[in-house]
């Protein structure tokens, strides 16, 4: 069996939970790198400890039927409100490697499936969620620090992550998923950008504007607005 659950490795699904981004969600409300690539597709059951339901609920899961596992996997753009080749791309890179990940290679984390073993989200923990999260950073650095670049290189006009931002006691303070992608901050409305530091936070007052800018600086992720 080829596996190509929509949850999962739907491409035509947002990124993120957002009415910005581009996508449906009948099927989930967001597929992220993140998902993907924590995705077990040997062990279907076990998904139900490492993700969420369509509304944001923990679910259950179990089987009692024997299943020698997937043969493969596929991930699917179903591509009918798709207008142009760059919004093509977005929807599939960067995505697509980690979907790429999961289909060569079994992680440490995946577990053999067990007939009869349940998965309670929120209850269980048969995953080793430390090895995962510590999969997934390795991972996140690779792909933010030397892949993406490589896109760039490439033309791909690949999804920049949104940056997440706060500010605390008037210190700017901002993160983003795939580590080494550059963080811009605006104090003027848009028409200057700094590059942000979280070694250095800044003090900042009035309105910010925070965005993402890929490494040759040509493309810049949606602006958010603190």
């Amino acid at each position: 069996m080829i596996v190509s659950n929509p949850d999962y490795l739907y491409m035509d699904f947002p990124y993120e939970v957002n009415p910005l981004e581009r996508g449906y969600y009948w099927g989930t409300r967001f597929n992220d790198e993140r998902k993907m690539f924590s995705f077990a597709p040997d062990n279907l059951p076990q998904n139900a400890e490492t993700s969420v339901d369509r509304d944001g609920n923990f679910f259950d899961a179990k089987s009692d039927k024997p299943w020698p596992g997937a043969y493969g996997i596929s991930a699917q753009l179903w591509s009918e409100t798709v207008r142009t080749d760059e919004q093509m791309e977005g929807m599939i890179f960067p995505r697509v490697l980690a979907v790429a990940e999961r289909g060569w290679h079994r992680a440490g984390w995946e577990q053999a499936y067990q007939a009869g073993r349940e998965y309670k989200g929120g209850e269980t923990q048969h995953v080793d969620r430390v090895a995962l999260n510590k999969d997934w950073q390795r991972y996140a650095n690779l792909l933010g620090q030397r892949e993406l670049a490589k896109m760039d290189k490439a033309g791909i006009h690949y999804r920049l992550p949104q940056p997440g931002a706060k500010i605390t006691a008037g210190k700017l303070q901002a993160n983003i998923a795939l580590p080494g992608v550059t963080i811009e901050y605006s104090l003027d409305g848009g028409n200057s950008w700094q590059r942000y530091r979280d070694d250095a936070r800044p003090t900042v007052s009035g309105k910010v504007f925070i965005r993402a800018v890929s490494s040759d600086g040509k493309r810049f992720s949606r602006v958010e607005t603190l």
